[in-house]
């Protein structure tokens, strides 16, 4: 009588492997833009909290308050050289942040002061999103 042997072949083997590696190329790149998608909502959403703060903040002030965008990737927002609310977009998040002008000022009435309507792009990897801000501080 024959001892049966339990176990795979070598070409059972090879084929599970194959499979796996077909799988997997098929699904990390949609993990990676699923990842890209929420860090850049998550992104946005930082810039646009950035505004309201200002937005508030001028108002609760009664003084003037900017949110500052820069070329590294940060946002803040600032009264008379005190920093209210900062962001690192670029580090926290790993997006980047582009904007048509450097600050937005909010006077104290809430409204936006001196400044023509501002674009803000935030990007990560293939996806990007805008954020336009009209002459008044409306962010859409």
């Amino acid at each position: 009588m024959r001892a049966t042997r339990s176990g795979a072949t070598l070409i059972e083997l090879s084929l599970v492997l194959a499979v796996a590696g077909i799988a997997t190329g098929m699904t990390v790149p949609r993990i990676r833009t699923a990842v890209d998608r929420l860090a850049l909502r998550g992104a946005v959403q930082d810039v646009r909290l950035a505004f309201a703060v200002a937005r508030d903040q001028a108002v609760r002030r009664g003084d003037y308050v900017s949110v500052v965008t820069d070329s590294a990737g940060r946002v803040r927002v600032v009264s008379n050289s005190e920093v209210l609310f900062a962001r690192d977009i670029m580090r926290g998040r790993g997006a980047s942040v582009n904007a048509t002008r450097d600050s937005v000022t909010y006077a104290p009435t809430g409204l936006g002061w001196g400044a023509a309507n501002t674009t803000v792009i935030v990007r990560r990897g293939t996806r990007a999103d805008t954020i336009v801000v009209s002459r008044l501080g409306r962010v859409r």
